[in-house]
């Protein structure tokens, strides 16, 4: 049942995530960015984040300072975006199965979605996902104004079974809803997983269409280092790494009596110095997963994380 449910929540982080890759954003000159159906489904909007050797943000960088491969071929950009100030639209995505109770792990997810909330800029929306019992269900939908969603984040009660991946494989995309180009999800669960019944074909498929970071945080027990090998393979922490890695996101393993604010702050910054970089395909050759890399161009060491390809026609 475990395994079932973690199918589904990564089903609806492929959903998320696939909600903004067909719209190509398209800002007036003096409004923030926000979508447009223009581009067709195929567009792929590659959210970027460049660090430099010493772990800084890189800032400043311009569109000819990016160069873009899709399998080894040059491609062109027709969208770039390096706003700071435009808005996100983020998605919260918690696990309320029992476990979450143990420690406060559920506490520690409220606050640091709190602490983002509270970080709100001008055009943010939000919205807020549970699941458990091989079901997520939408608890506040986009919304702006967050009074609604954190009222609801307070009446959220752990219960149940984990299934992560069920549940995002179940969720809807008419259920999202944001309407910002810079987009995050960020997941909350202790990734407890003993029953999935995804095979390692199913879970590559619902990885390819992710492409919205995601940004995964597991939050272990205190006996997590006292834990046998067959109970390690019982958390989905790899596939929780695997599913940030390769939508540009990151993971991060924190403890059950670790203060989270610090790391949503951290999270809620690297969001907001998003490069945004588009392309439209040619709509010729197969549609496939293809693999896009990346780079910077100026002199220096520059760490680039990106979305690892997409699922569409050639460039």
């Amino acid at each position: 049942m475990r395994r079932r449910l973690f199918a589904a929540a990564f089903g609806l982080l492929a959903a998320l995530a696939a909600s903004g890759q067909s719209r190509k954003p398209t800002p007036p000159a003096e409004e923030l960015p926000t979508y447009s159906e223009s581009a067709g489904t195929e567009y792929v909007l590659l959210p970027v984040v460049v660090f430099d050797k010493k772990g800084r943000f890189a800032e400043g960088l311009d569109e000819k300072d990016f160069r873009v491969w899709v399998e080894g071929k040059s491609v062109h950009l027709d969208t770039f975006d390096r706003d700071e100030r435009a808005p996100v639209s983020f998605a919260f995505l918690v696990d309320t199965s029992g476990s979450m109770k143990i420690a406060s792990k559920l506490d520690m997810a409220r606050d640091a979605i709190r602490q983002i909330v509270s970080n709100r800029q001008p055009g943010d929306d939000f919205a807020l996902f549970a699941f458990a019992d091989e079901e997520v269900r939408p608890v506040a939908p986009f919304s702006s104004d967050p009074r609604g969603l954190l009222k609801e984040l307070n009446a959220l009660e752990p219960e149940g079974e984990t299934a992560l991946f069920d549940a995002v494989a179940a969720t809807p995309s008419r259920l999202v809803e944001g309407k910002n180009s810079k987009r995050a999800i960020l997941l909350f669960t202790d990734g407890i997983d003993n029953a999935s019944h995804l095979s390692s074909l199913e879970m590559a498929e619902i990885l390819q269409q992710v492409s919205t970071p995601v940004y995964a945080v597991g939050i272990k027990n205190a006996a997590f280092d006292r834990l046998t090998d067959q109970e390690r393979e019982e958390l989905a922490l790899d596939n929780l790494k695997m599913l940030a890695l390769t939508s540009g996101g990151q993971m991060y393993l924190a403890g059950g009596e670790e203060d989270l604010r610090p790391l949503a702050a951290k999270i809620d910054s690297e969001v907001r110095k998003q490069y945004l970089l588009g392309f439209t395909p040619s709509g010729q050759g197969d549609v496939k997963y293809r693999v896009v890399v990346v780079s910077v161009a100026k002199p220096g060491s520059w760490d680039v994380r990106t979305r690892r390809g997409y699922r569409g026609s050639s460039p």
